[in-house]
């Protein structure tokens, strides 16, 4: 390899300085991975005998019990195939809703969380995921990346249970962001809380 072929490669490479200054921001955002594990685990945990559902799956199921939703995915995991933004189930029929690494590849994500608090029954149990800083993944496009704050925001419809900020493979380069909450309760009309 030529000289300026070795010089060209050493400037695309991140310098330690660059490591110093995500490893600062990652301690500022504070490292909830162990958290987020506890809750995701026990939240499946108890999802026994719950009406539940996936949207999205990478490798397998969360549980047999669950029914899965994927647009794009063609393999025999997935239950339905149908859109986040128009899912073909009546309202409140779900006890449990998870939606992992799904919402960075719809255009209009606040729809499609209005679309899984509308199956959702009150009081039920949601569980979101999104990259924070993540490389570029297009299956079919991929349009978001939002912080813990703007997480809220995406979700302020639901009562907040934990909001948190975890590395991947503890690498403060590849992080994401997750939301667990319930959706409210009927008010004392009978009607949900819940904007549609």
């Amino acid at each position: 390899m030529n000289r300026l072929a070795k010089q060209a490669i050493r400037r695309t490479l991140p310098t330690p300085l660059f490591y110093i200054l995500y490893r600062r921001a990652a301690r500022r955002l504070g490292d909830a991975s162990r958290a987020r594990h506890e809750l995701f685990r026990q939240l499946i945990d108890e999802s026994t005998g719950l009406s539940c559902l996936q949207i999205g799956v990478r490798d397998a199921k969360l549980a047999p019990h669950w029914v899965s939703v994927d647009l794009y995915d063609e393999s025999d995991l997935i239950d339905f195939h149908c859109d986040i933004h128009d899912l073909q189930f009546a309202d409140e029929s779900y006890d449990v809703v998870v939606c992992n690494a799904v919402l960075e590849h719809v255009e209009t994500p606040e729809r499609a969380i209005s679309e899984l608090g509308r199956v959702l029954r009150p009081g039920g149990r949601i569980w979101v995921e999104v990259p924070f800083n993540q490389p570029y993944h297009a299956a079919p496009s991929d349009f978001w990346r939002v912080s813990p704050s703007g997480l809220r925001i995406w979700m302020r419809d639901f009562e907040e249970t934990a909001v948190g900020f975890f590395t991947i493979y503890g690498c403060p380069i590849d992080t994401g962001v997750f939301y667990f909450g319930r959706k409210p309760k009927r008010s004392a009309r009978g009607d949900s809380t819940l904007r549609r």
